[in-house]
């Protein structure tokens, strides 16, 4: 049985519902979402935005506070251009809606960025993605 897409429609009505959502537009077939994350009460608030057409996977960013990287480190789990690399490849489809899936991925490696800036060490399982995948 084919597995069937979310249409960009479908995306965007349930990152609208979203009591974190503070704006979400489609242009051209392009979904672009913006909403505050906040990891835990003790966590800072993070502005997110998350770029999806179908023609590719989402890309989620972390638009501030700017990350703060630790003098010697390398910011763990992104990919080029600092987006944030949140799960295996089989993982997610685009049958899958991203407000329930890409979203609480996103504050959940925000938890574990702010575990690794205090311990220096990633709690947060995966593997590092290949730098020059895109």
């Amino acid at each position: 049985m084919p597995v069937l897409h979310k249409t960009p429609i479908q995306q965007l009505i349930a990152l609208e519902a979203l009591p974190l959502t503070t704006n979400v537009t489609i242009k051209r077939g392009r979904v672009r979402w913006q909403g505050q994350l906040q990891p835990t009460p003790l966590s800072e608030s993070y502005t997110l935005r998350i770029d999806y057409t179908l023609h590719g996977p989402p890309e989620v960013t972390v638009r501030s506070p700017e990350l703060h990287i630790p003098k010697g480190a390398n910011l763990p789990h992104v990919f080029p251009g600092r987006r944030l690399c949140l799960y295996y490849p089989c993982q997610w489809n685009r049958s899958m809606l991203i407000a329930h899936t890409l979203v609480p991925w996103a504050s959940e490696w925000l938890l574990h960025y702010e575990l690794w800036t205090f311990t220096g060490v990633w709690h947060g399982g995966g593997h590092e993605p290949d730098s020059d995948r895109d």
